[in-house]
């Protein structure tokens, strides 16, 4: 089993993001590559010092530059698309850049990931579906519905993934609870998905989200066919 986390960040948590890929690097069960998913906007001139020192220390780290910033989707698609279409015994498991994880967390996946396609993993302390883990016919799903039309009209939130995975009959696996330390920056998120597979029942869950953007992005996922309400 081919283990690669996936995650993404900008300028004003970059520093912040070294300890999480750290926390990710220093694993139980080591990652076969971890991938911090980067782009021109946020960094135009060179990358942080500590990305080129962790780069030296650890070969299976990489911190690709891309031209477009895709937001939510950078955390994913990238390294999806980096795969090519070489998905087989593979998992993808996404991380926040501000997360300190506990030692056995990939241990912890690879174990739950068993005779399922995907889960999310909770902390104890934000009950969300923070952390999405994604397996081969999961990934093969969002290779073939996500494109770059697609992320530019579902830009703002990530429920989209949700019916994408339930649309390919992906199949759930169950969640598990992990011990990840207190995120180091206190910041409003989004809600991935409502806890069920009625697709009815997806909601948006802040302020930050308006509900015309909501049913806007819905009206576009019912054309590409991706929902049928």
């Amino acid at each position: 089993m081919r283990i690669i986390v996936s995650l993404t960040s900008w300028h004003k948590r970059i520093e912040q993001a070294k300890t999480t890929v750290y926390s990710l690097l220093n694993q139980t069960r080591k990652p076969d590559a971890v991938y911090l998913n980067l782009d021109t906007i946020n960094f135009p001139n060179k990358l942080p010092q500590w990305i080129e020192e962790c780069k030296a220390e650890h070969d299976n780290f990489f911190a690709p530059l891309q031209s477009i910033d895709l937001k939510v989707w950078q955390k994913i698609m990238p390294t999806i698309w980096r795969l090519d279409e070489e998905y087989e015994d593979t998992i993808i498991v996404t991380a926040d850049d501000d997360v300190t994880y506990p030692e056995t967390y990939l241990e912890e996946i690879e174990r739950n990931m068993q005779g399922c396609d995907w889960l999310c993993t909770k902390s104890n302390e934000y009950t969300m579906g923070q952390y999405m883990v994604y397996g081969p016919k999961a990934i093969a799903a969002l290779d073939t519905a996500v494109d770059l039309d697609l992320i530019k009209n579902i830009p703002l939130d990530d429920h989209a993934i949700y019916w994408i995975l339930q649309r390919y009959n992906c199949k759930r696996g169950k969640c598990t609870s992990t011990e990840c330390e207190d995120r180091q920056a206190g910041y409003s998120f989004r809600r991935y998905f409502i806890e069920t597979n009625d697709e009815s029942q997806l909601q948006d869950t802040t302020c930050e989200y308006p509900t015309a953007q909501f049913e806007k992005e819905r009206a576009y996922l019912r054309k590409r066919g991706i929902i049928d309400r």
